[in-house]
């Protein structure tokens, strides 16, 4: 009997789903490849070779508003195939961002969540501006991510095998 895994978003975090047509273990190589840039909601520096297992950290950039702040990204849990949470620290925010797969109808129903938090004077500021245009950021990422991982599984948009 098949057991479904419900994830739990964080408290007050902002969260998209998108069905990828591919295994979970391609999702989740094409979230934690090291040279990946991240997306449109966090953008990540080149990450060393122990990237994405849990308390590896890179650097990136937060993007708010128009401007992206320097942050620091810490892998809090890598579950290949399973889940991938990342924390995000810059001077005026914490955050974390979350990333549930589920095996579902030969594919995998991804989640991304993501939560930011203020942190100094500017903070609540910044966390305002940040969360307001964080939805659309975690749509424009997860569609990256289903490109890059129905690609990397050998199908295109469409479902079909490619060559």
């Amino acid at each position: 009997m098949a057991v479904e895994h419900r994830h739990r978003a964080p408290a007050g975090s902002v969260e998209r789903r998108l069905f990828v047509d591919a295994p979970p273990e391609v999702v989740f190589r094409a979230l934690g490849d090291p040279s990946r840039p991240g997306g449109s909601s966090l953008r990540l520096e080149r990450a060393g070779p122990d990237w994405p297992a849990a308390g590896a950290s890179r650097p990136g950039r937060l993007p708010v508003g128009r401007l992206g702040v320097e942050a620091r990204v810490v892998s809090l849990e890598a579950r290949p195939g399973r889940r991938l949470r990342l924390g995000v620290r810059t001077r005026t925010l914490t955050g974390e961002w979350q990333w549930s797969m589920e095996p579902a109808h030969g594919g995998t129903r991804v989640s991304c969540a993501a939560r930011v938090e203020p942190s100094g004077r500017l903070g609540g500021l910044v966390a305002r501006l940040e969360r307001r245009g964080l939805g659309g950021r975690l749509e424009a990422d997860l569609a990256e991510l289903k490109a890059s991982a129905e690609a990397a599984g050998g199908r295109d948009r469409g479902g079909r095998e490619t060559a």
